[in-house]
């Protein structure tokens, strides 16, 4: 069974993001990017980048998880080289975040960015990026070069599959995806690759179809693509950004944990099958719960009447809006 209304009601309570914390993080980037803007030489504006701009960052869901965001800090510089590493732009934003007493001691260097540390179980992860003829540089402080990122096309690329499925649903797939991955920590994907895996299962011919005509089908739909993607590939495929061919998302992957993937996502596909085809009730909400755990859904007693779940609340956020 689809259970519609349970899978939205579960996004809302378990899986998203809730507003409280979506209001803190909006604060928190227009002060750090408010603070750049009137400290950091050649400071042009902040874009949102990987979850944070595609609207997939779920909720924390161990008690030491924490959620994160990415901003890219666009900077000019009419004497920049791309092929020269001349200056540490990162560097340069640590200083001015560090040498302020809002942000000092809450800043980390790390290889392509500078991280906000937050007390609220988050942090900012603030890249400066370089336009140059067109082109958008980021940092590598590890080995002293420039590398090219996409400048937000990979944003528009999932932007238009989404919608191409219609209603958000493919956000939403994400997110119940990397609730899925979270919460039962069997196998490893990055964010950015498991988000761009499923964006290729959406066509253009996907406008209107049936085959996301609501979210437990769109599940299903992309969990089937992918799995059939998957499945004919024994072997790690290399899978480039949508929006800068020639860069590898696999290159931090390795064949032990595509393989563990692979065949982790082949059982996981195969019980979203099971749970969506069975007909009783009470069984299709128990089988969606081996995939999606205990606070999926509501059994039904003998008398048809409905009964709550108790609800264990994983973090003292667990009032949700």
């Amino acid at each position: 069974m689809k259970h519609t209304k349970y899978f939205e009601d579960f996004l809302k309570k378990e899986v998203d993001l809730n507003q409280a914390r979506l209001d803190r993080l909006s604060r928190s980037v227009k002060a750090v990017t408010a603070l750049l803007e009137s400290k950091l030489a050649g400071y042009r504006k902040y874009v949102p980048q990987g979850s944070y701009a595609q609207g997939t960052i779920i909720k924390p869901v161990a008690d030491n998880d924490e959620f994160d965001a990415d901003i890219l800090v666009l900077i000019r510089d009419k004497n920049f080289n791309p092929y020269e590493f001349r200056e540490d732009y990162i560097k340069s934003v640590y200083n001015v975040l560090e040498n302020d007493g809002t942000y000092k001691g809450k800043v980390r260097l790390k290889t392509r960015c500078v991280t906000v540390d937050y007390s609220e179980d988050f942090h900012l992860d603030v890249v400066p990026c370089v336009e140059h003829k067109d082109c958008f540089y980021i940092c590598n402080r590890a080995e002293k070069k420039y590398e090219q990122t996409d400048g937000g096309k990979y944003a528009e690329w999932f932007s238009k599959k989404n919608r191409i499925v219609g209603k958000n649903y493919l956000r939403k797939v994400v997110r119940l995806f990397k609730f899925l991955r979270d919460h039962k920590n069997t196998f490893s994907i990055k964010s950015i690759l498991l988000t761009t895996l499923l964006g290729v299962c959406v066509f253009d011919s996907d406008e209107n179809s049936s085959e996301f005509s609501d979210l437990p089908q769109a599940l299903k739909t992309l969990s089937n693509r992918l799995n059939d993607f998957l499945q004919a590939n024994p072997t790690m495929p290399r899978i480039e950004n949508p929006g800068l061919l020639g860069e590898d998302f696999t290159r931090d992957w390795n064949e032990a944990k595509y393989k563990n993937f692979r065949d982790k996502f082949d059982t996981y596909n195969r019980k979203i099958n099971e749970a969506f085809e069975e007909k009783d009730h009470n069984k299709s909400v128990k089988k969606w719960r081996e995939i999606f755990g205990d606070d999926f859904g509501e059994l039904k007693d003998s008398g048809r009447s409905a009964v709550a779940p108790s609800v264990i609340p994983h973090k003292p956020y667990a009032s949700h809006d």
